[in-house]
């Protein structure tokens, strides 16, 4: 490649900013909603490397846009860097944000750099506009569909994040579309003894309901997942118990048949209600999550990256699918989530073991590799402008048809 020499060199003298990047989030980890001082901290890092930063991106707290490469070629395409910070409660960064936070980071340090170095060496420097766009809340509400619904991806060719992994290197993610309520059921309590006849079992509602929707499972689709726990159901064995909550997670691989599966779950609560008689509430918890828009063109490039840089990786199409809100922005803009294998032994994500990872000393090369990937998979966009060209006509044909 034309500028990859450069590039690892500057991504040499940028690493150790990058690692400590880690190594402060890993040892103080905010949940989502709360990354005051894991934004402010990267923010920082990014204006001391000369980079303008803008902060409370769209006016949300704690999203930020920092300008790694402005081209100075005429209607350059925009390529976007996704950078995660939140941690999970009682666990700390046992989903990996703050090594994959890190991975971004480093990635738009050595751009930075680079373009730095070739403008400096009277070239024009790199072709196409680079930003880094720190997304808040991915793990609760998601965060960037806030961001997609104040229309800050629009005018993005192209988006990429590394997310790290404990089993395995893919160079995309699929992910499933998700709603997911709070429900809550109401009604009149009584002496369970002396009087239960005057009383309205809220709990009563609530168990009908999950049976309903336990019934539900054998007649929707085999990609449908739903998920439920109790979060109220009584306080004493002797009172007819006047509130019960539960909360309720739905997924598809589709967002339009999700809609339906939803529509019938409402269906099993609202029959729930009427059959004894209490009453409900229903409150959306967190945003809609919309399925991956998967695009086969791009995650052949990174596929092709991937063994370039002689990373072991496993190819074809995921079947063991989450959520996120990445789903949400490969809907307007195309959009690749590559997951990159932790060294050791295999590792669940969202555990202690995991969190405990991210200060191990191996988390070091895996915050470099995964920087060399998004870098060289968006320096390739910027060599062969016709992969992006293709990468995008199969984003209007599928997505946007």
């Amino acid at each position: 490649m034309k500028y990859w020499d450069m590039a690892k060199a500057c991504m040499t003298s940028q690493q150790e900013i990058a690692y400590t990047i880690n190594d402060t989030l890993a040892k103080n980890p905010e949940v989502s909603g709360q990354e005051k001082e894991s934004s402010s901290f990267i923010c920082n890092t990014l204006e001391k490397a000369g980079m303008p930063v803008e902060r409370a991106l769209a006016g949300i707290q704690y999203a930020f846009r920092a300008e790694a490469v402005k081209s100075t070629a005429a209607g350059a395409p925009k390529l976007a860097i996704l950078c995660e910070y939140d941690a999970l409660p009682n666990i700390g960064h046992g989903c990996g944000h703050s090594a994959s936070g890190s991975v971004s980071v480093l990635a738009a340090l050595t751009l930075h750099e680079l373009n730095k170095e070739l403008l400096a060496q009277g070239q024009s420097g790199l072709p196409m506009n680079v930003d880094i766009i720190g997304t808040p809340d991915e793990e609760l509400t998601g965060g960037k569909i806030d961001l997609v619904n104040a229309g800050v991806f629009n005018d993005y060719d192209f988006a990429i994040m590394v997310h790290m992994e404990g089993v395995e290197t893919r160079a995309n993610s699929d992910f499933l579309a998700l709603d997911d309520y709070r429900i809550v059921f109401h009604e009149k309590p009584a002496h369970a003894a002396g009087e239960p006849w005057n009383g309205v079992n809220a709990l009563n509602g609530m168990q009908l309901a999950l049976n309903a929707i336990d019934m539900l499972r054998q007649q929707v689709r085999p990609e449908v997942r739903i998920g439920y726990y109790v979060v109220a159901g009584g306080r004493a064995s002797n009172i007819i118990p006047d509130y019960a909550e539960f909360e309720c997670c739905i997924r598809h691989t589709d967002r339009t048949y999700l809609d339906t599966v939803v529509a019938k779950v409402m269906n099993c609560v609202a029959g729930a209600a009427l059959a004894t008689g209490t009453t409900y509430e229903i409150t959306q918890y967190g945003h809609k999550f919309d399925n991956m828009a998967w695009n086969e063109t791009g995650t052949e490039l990174i596929n092709r990256v991937l063994t370039e840089l002689d990373f072991p990786h496993v190819t074809g199409r995921p079947t063991d699918l989450g959520s996120s809100d990445i789903g949400n922005v490969s809907k307007v803009c195309p959009a690749f989530h590559p997951n990159l294998r932790l060294k050791g032994d295999p590792k669940v994500c969202h555990t202690k073991e995991f969190a405990a990872a991210m200060l191990e000393p191996t988390i070091k090369q895996t915050i470099t590799e995964g920087a060399q990937l998004i870098t060289k998979t968006l320096l390739t966009l910027m060599e062969e402008p016709q992969v992006l060209a293709d990468i995008k006509a199969e984003f209007d044909r599928t997505v946007k048809h």
